[in-house]
């Protein structure tokens, strides 16, 4: 055990009572904060835990697993990535404070414990970064599947009224929406009895019927655990089926029963509070899609039936768009709004009545009577909403061939823009990590031979050499470029292009002090890094005398410039006025993509972009933004 863990392990009470200390003082970040006293304490406890262990092994994994613990509770709570941050400064603090003072008498050995404990808090934050996105875009995606599915069981209410069919559908969506392993829809018939008519993924087609028979009706869901089963009929099925665990979701229509929907899991997993909202969706649309199907033979109780049906679809509906955080709007073929969820009227700036009135009265600029007539989709398109910006998609809709209306979702251009300079600052710092990682690693081959050999004054200048090349490159850029997320741009795009063999240089009279209103740091990483980004892949397979690029970044009087030059294929003439157009490359794949920001981006400022090229010579893109 290294000497740090054992002053670590020796301090550990004052510096977790420093910590909740230093939260009560400042008050901040509020989600810690007005955290229960007993679980704050217990949290600093662990990670304290965690961080001694690291450090006594000299291994990452102690902090990996709690962190990947704190990251899955902490995104169910709705808690920010920058309040789990802002923790790490308040414990990082406390844990100085308390060395300091433990220390004081040895600052040799306080600076050296203190450097350790910033590379790995540092290396704690970027694991945290990286593993609380990777967490959200996966909750996102699964959460949008769920809602997809949910929309197939709603449109099979309306569309197929056949028994056999509904129930093969929701048993296979059960299975896929909840990852389950096997399923099986028990229906109730006249008798009372209980029988299953689908099953799917049983290695005995009695076993569904035997975990049914010990069913308690008295709650909606019902969770059967296998390590809770003490003896008898069901804990044999368990043990057959190899499962860890069942669900039981009660089918039911106006409080009368119907059937069970059973779902079985052969892993061991705990369902979020989300799950279980879900379940209760997912089993209202069922029951609906079952009872419809039972009674369709009925004309005169089917028209009845439908007519509920119909307005309890409508009010499901009605409640997930005015749940959204998105705003929706959506007219009929003539022009005129049926619906708009709260969040819409909101970003419009309508508290009155809308429905019913035409589009163009409510939003002159809209683009969706267009869409009605062209039949076709327009997505991510930026559109002014009195005194905001919005980001929209609109998609006609179509059925049986006939356009009937058309819809739009919309949200706040800021909300979107923030998101993403987190997102892109993140993305160029690892692009950044990741180069430069390869990069030195080739480095410390040659030094390892060089020691190898014995070659020490060698040793010496290699290393002397490559500090004083990273280090003037660095200086040297951010001594030009004042704007933080440009500089970290140019110095990433610089160490990638060197792994790749290409020659990236910035012009020795590039100047940026900052950027022009209007023109954001992501605006400025989405125009210059797109173009640079081509001018790469443009020299990529060819020699190394014309893998150069030239990139210039001028703050003028006027205009800010930006010129991006490369040796590489050209651009046919063919095709120059083609290549702002989403969706069209010269490429293979699906790209096409990056020139159309970079105008979309250009052209919300205010500058202009040209493009000279020549084939097999090169091409320089020049962009002018106006300095207002």
């Amino acid at each position: 055990m290294s000497r740090l863990s054992t002053i670590l392990e020796s301090i550990q009470d004052e510096v977790n009572a420093g910590t909740v200390f230093e939260l009560d003082t400042a008050g901040e970040p509020v989600s810690y904060a007005s955290m229960p006293r007993e679980e704050l304490k217990q949290e600093i406890i662990q990670l304290t835990k965690a961080l001694i262990q690291s450090i006594a092994y000299d291994t990452f994994t102690p902090l990996n697993v709690y962190l990947s613990r704190v990251c899955k509770l902490r995104l169910e709570q709705g808690i920010k990535l920058s309040d789990i941050m802002l923790l790490f400064d308040v414990y990082e603090k406390s844990v100085k404070d308390v060395m300091s003072l433990f220390l004081k008498d040895d600052w040799t050995s306080l600076n050296r414990y203190r450097r350790e404990i910033d590379s790995l808090l540092d290396r704690t934050r970027v694991f945290v970064s990286d593993y609380f996105f990777s967490l959200y875009e996966e909750t996102v995606y699964k959460q949008f599947e769920q809602l997809q599915a949910i929309n197939e069981i709603a449109a099979c209410l309306t569309s197929s009224l056949d028994l056999q069919e509904v129930l093969d559908f929701i048993v296979v969506s059960a299975l896929r929406l909840f990852g389950a392993d096997c399923g099986s829809i028990l229906l109730i018939n006249e008798n009372g009895d209980r029988h299953a008519p689908i099953m799917a993924g049983w290695q005995d087609n009695h076993s569904a019927a035997i975990i049914s028979g010990m069913i308690v009706y008295t709650t909606s869901i019902m969770e059967i655990r296998h390590d809770t089963l003490q003896s008898g009929q069901v804990k044999t099925v368990f043990e057959r089926e190899g499962l860890a665990n069942v669900t039981v979701i009660k089918l039911y229509l106006h409080e009368v029963d119907m059937g069970v929907l059973i779902i079985g899991f052969r892993s061991s997993r705990e369902k979020a509070q989300v799950d279980h909202k879900l379940l209760k969706t997912f089993a209202n649309h069922a029951a609906i899609a079952v009872h419809n199907a039972q009674l369709y033979g009925d004309a005169d109780f089917k028209l009845q039936q439908r007519i509920h049906q119909v307005t309890v679809i409508l009010e499901q509906k009605r409640a997930i768009m005015h749940c959204m955080r998105e705003g929706v709007v959506a007219i009929n073929a003539d022009g005129f709004i049926d619906m708009i969820n709260s969040e819409g009227q909101r970003l419009l700036g309508r508290q009155d009545n809308i429905i019913g009135k035409h589009i163009w009265e409510v939003l002159p600029n809209s683009r969706l009577p267009l869409v009605i007539k062209t039949m076709q989709a327009e997505y991510d398109q930026e559109q002014e909403v009195g005194n905001k910006a919005i980001i929209t998609n609109r998609v006609p809709l179509i059925v049986n061939g006939t356009v009937i209306g058309a819809i739009a979702t919309f949200r706040d251009k800021q909300d979107v823009k923030l998101l993403a300079e987190e997102l892109v600052g993140l993305k160029s710092l690892l692009e950044s990590m990741r180069a430069q990682s390869h990069e030195f690693a080739n480095k410390l081959h040659a030094i390892s031979g060089l020691i190898q050999m014995k070659q020490y004054d060698k040793v010496v200048e290699l290393i002397t050499l490559m500090y004083k090349s990273q280090q003037d490159m660095v200086s040297s850029i951010v001594r030009r470029i004042k704007d933080q997320a440009t500089a970290g741009l140019l110095i990433g795009k610089i160490s990638q292009s060197s792994e790749q063999g290409i020659s990236l240089k910035l012009h020795s009279r590039s100047k940026l002090m900052a950027l022009p209103p209007g023109f954001s740091s992501l605006s400025m990483v989405t125009v210059l890094g797109n173009l640079i980004s081509n001018a790469m892949e443009a020299v990529e397979s060819l020699p190394a005398e014309r893998r150069a690029i030239s990139v210039y970044v001028f703050e003028g009087r006027k205009y800010l410039n930006i010129t991006v030059s490369d040796q590489g294929k050209g651009i046919p003439a063919s095709v120059q006025r083609k290549i702002y157009q989403r969706g069209f490359s010269t490429k293979q794949g699906n790209r096409g993509g990056g020139l159309a920001l970079v105008r979309q981006e250009v052209k919300i400022c205010g500058g202009t972009i040209t493009v000279h090229s020549r084939e097999n010579e090169g091409s320089t893109f020049q962009v002018k933004i106006p300095i207002r």
